[in-house]
């Protein structure tokens, strides 16, 4: 690809137990580590605060998610892959699912009406994956997804901290992804293909 005049290889490699991406000649990683959001959403009806008005309690209590308000049904996608810690049920979070992403990042999906077919414990799922639907289950208002997120097991405000990063090649996977990089660019600058050229 040219961008701005400048040429980007992107390769599509897939370990053997290991998500397929496209990552650049060094193993960069060219997708987000996680999504901005877990869904298509109206607003934001709540942020991330230590003291929020709660409309069920009517009293002061810490919120650490945010509330993206949505149509019921709206499907819900994992921020990224990761591995179905919790598919539960109880009165406060209604129907809900959390991820373990890796041993730092962990993520959480609170007020589903359903969960996507084929979803429970133990599940490898990969960014993007829907995982359920948006609802009103356990103590909610009206149909809005509560997502949550840790970092070493401290909630985070997802709008603010900076989790967006590209991961790369594993270092067990780097040398047969070095020997396929070689091999695919001798290819690619030997060959005919047609190059994209980016528009600003």
């Amino acid at each position: 690809m040219t961008i701005r005049g400048k040429e980007h290889y992107a390769f599509r490699f897939k370990p053997d137990k290991g998500p397929v991406s496209y990552y650049d000649e060094n193993g960069k990683s060219l997708q987000k580590k996680f999504l901005k959001a877990p869904l298509k959403y109206v607003c934001i009806t709540s942020g991330f605060t230590r003291h929020r008005f709660h409309p069920i309690y009517h009293k002061y209590k810490a919120h650490l998610g945010i509330d993206y308000a949505a149509p019921r049904g709206t499907p819900i996608m994992t921020v990224g892959d990761g591995v179905i810690e919790t598919v539960g049920y109880d009165k406060t979070r209604g129907k809900y699912i959390r991820v373990r992403h890796n041993h730092k990042y962990m993520s959480q999906y609170i007020h589903m009406c359903r969960y996507a077919r084929g979803i429970k414990k133990g599940v490898r799922v990969s960014q993007g994956d829907v995982i359920g639907y948006v609802g009103t289950t356990g103590l909610a208002t009206g149909p809005h997804l509560d997502f949550r997120f840790w970092i070493d097991g401290r909630p985070v405000n997802y709008l603010t901290t900076n989790i967006s990063v590209n991961s790369c090649v594993d270092k067990k996977y780097i040398s047969s992804f070095r020997s396929f990089v070689s091999e695919m660019k001798m290819k690619l600058d030997s060959s005919n293909v047609k190059k994209f050229i980016a528009k600003k």
